[in-house]
C-alpha cells in the first residue's frame, strides 16, 4: 500500500528555521547575509527577472531552497531594498545601485529630522523645566521673607479683610461730605425744582379757567379753591401758600 503523509510536512530551511507547507507556512526568518547576496547579484546585473528565473538561480545565488526565493524576495521589497512591478501575468523584480543610495540618503535624511525634533523637544522641556523650578525658588524666597507659617498668612488676611469693612463703613458716614452723594443730591433736587415750577404752571393755568368759567364771582372761585386746594390753600392771602 502507497504511504500516505498528513497535509502538510515539515521541512528544514537553509536559514536555520523549521516551516510548516504548503498551505500557509509560518513567515521565513530571513538570513540577513543572504539577503545582502540577493541585492548584489540583482544590482550587478541590471537586469529584471520574473519570479520563475528568481526561483532558478536564486538557491545558486544564495544558497537558499527553492521554496523560499518569494519569501527572500518578498522580505527585501519590504525592506524597500528591491523593486517590484506586476507586469502582465506575473511580477518582475529589480535593484539598481543607485536606487540603493538614494534609499539610504533618504533614510538618513529622515533620521537626521527625527533627531533635530527630538532635540527641540527636550530643549524646551529643559527650558520649561528651568521656569519651573526658578518660579518655585521665587515662591520659597517670599515664605522665607515673610518668616511666617501659613496659619500665621490667613490670620494676617483676615485682620486685613477686618480692617477693610471698618473703613468703608466708617467712609459710609461721611456720605454727606462725598463729592458723589453730594452731585447727586443737587441733581435730584434740579429735578424736583423743574417738576414743581411746570405743576405750578398747571395749576394756574386751571385757576384761570375757573375765573372764566365762574364770570369772576369772588366767593364761588374761593369755595371752588378750596375744595380742590384744601389745606395748600391760603385762604387770606387768596393764593396757594408758599413751600416751605
Amino acid at each position: 500500500a502507497a504511504k500516505r503523509y498528513p497535509q502538510w510536512y515539515v521541512t528544514k530551511l537553509s536559514c536555520e528555521t523549521w516551516s510548516l507547507t504548503p498551505a500557509q507556512a509560518p513567515k521565513v526568518n530571513c538570513n540577513p547575509i543572504k539577503l545582502a547576496s540577493i541585492v548584489t547579484y540583482l544590482q550587478k546585473s541590471r537586469t529584471a527577472y520574473s519570479i520563475k528565473d528568481l526561483e532558478k538561480v536564486l538557491p545558486q545565488v544564495a544558497s537558499i531552497n527553492g521554496m523560499q526565493v518569494k519569501d527572500y524576495l518578498q522580505s527585501l521589497s519590504d525592506e524597500n531594498k528591491i523593486n517590484v512591478e506586476k507586469i502582465g501575468s506575473g511580477n518582475w523584480y529589480w535593484s539598481f545601485a543607485s536606487q540603493d543610495k538614494k534609499t539610504r540618503e533618504q533614510a538618513l535624511s529622515d533620521a537626521q529630522v527625527t533627531h533635530e525634533k527630538a532635540n527641540a523637544i527636550n530643549h524646551d522641556l529643559k527650558q520649561k523645566i528651568a521656569e519651573a523650578q526658578a518660579q518655585r525658588a521665587d515662591e520659597e524666597d517670599m515664605l522665607d521673607d515673610c518668616s511666617k507659617s501659613r496659619e500665621e498668612l490667613k490670620v494676617t488676611k483676615h485682620g486685613l479683610e477686618t480692617e477693610t469693612t471698618r473703613l468703608r463703613n466708617e467712609l459710609a458716614a461721611y456720605s454727606d461730605v462725598d463729592p458723589t452723594e453730594l452731585e447727586q443730591k443737587r441733581t435730584q433736587t434740579e429735578t424736583m425744582k423743574r417738576e414743581s415750577e411746570e405743576y405750578t404752571d398747571h395749576i394756574y393755568a386751571m385757576d384761570g379757567w375757573f375765573k372764566e368759567m365762574l364770570n369772576g364771582d369772588g366767593e364761588a372761585l374761593t369755595a371752588l379753591r378750596m375744595n380742590f386746594f384744601a389745606d395748600e390753600y391760603d385762604e387770606e392771602a387768596g393764593n396757594l401758600k408758599e413751600v416751605s
